[in-house]
């Protein structure tokens, strides 16, 4: 899937419609898991927004797309930013800190702060682990599944994750990183 998803991108970036709304259909479902899974399960409706943001900035970006990686990482990656910027956009609205419990770590107000901990550090991450921390665990691709989206062999792949993961150790609390990355 990932060589066609590259050919309907090549498509894309030359304007051609259909190839877009091809690539929308193949990873519109994964893109809105994942942005549920950022976002929390209480915001559905902001997941959806999110999405469209994301397809309207992956239309703009296409033709400046680079085919050295997968579209599916590609994708990921402007999924995840535009969560991001929809968190950040929203940071201190209280509505949004009290129904903010998609990961569900505790049953306070601390979910908020924790997620955003979480979110913020992974975006400092190196490229390559970002997006395999991404895609292993907040896409629920298998680590074999990783390695082919990123076009990495197994072995890279998992050493991207390990290595991420000890980045992540030295900066989040031991509690966090148990409950989200399985450390």
């Amino acid at each position: 899937m990932s060589e066609e998803l590259n050919s309907y991108m090549v498509k894309t970036a030359k304007g051609d419609k259909e190839s877009f709304r091809f690539i929308a259909n193949a990873l519109g479902y994964k893109m809105h898991a994942t942005a549920i899974k950022i976002l929390g399960s209480s915001h559905f409706d902001d997941a959806d927004d999110v999405v469209q943001i994301s397809l309207i900035k992956i239309w703009q970006s296409a033709p400046r797309w680079v085919n050295k990686g997968s579209v599916e990482g590609y994708v990921y990656k402007i999924v995840f930013s535009t969560c991001m910027d929809f968190l950040r956009r929203h940071k201190s609205s209280n509505e949004f800190k009290v129904n903010y419990s998609n990961l569900e770590i505790t049953n306070n107000n601390s979910n908020y702060e924790l997620r955003k901990i979480l979110l913020n550090n992974i975006q400092k991450l190196p490229t390559h682990q970002k997006e395999a921390i991404l895609l292993h665990y907040f896409c629920g691709y298998k680590q074999n599944e990783v390695s082919n989206i990123l076009k990495k062999t197994e072995k890279a792949t998992e050493s991207l994750i390990i290595r991420a993961r000890k980045k992540l150790k030295i900066i989040l609390p031991k509690d966090l990183l148990e409950e989200l990355l399985y450390v």
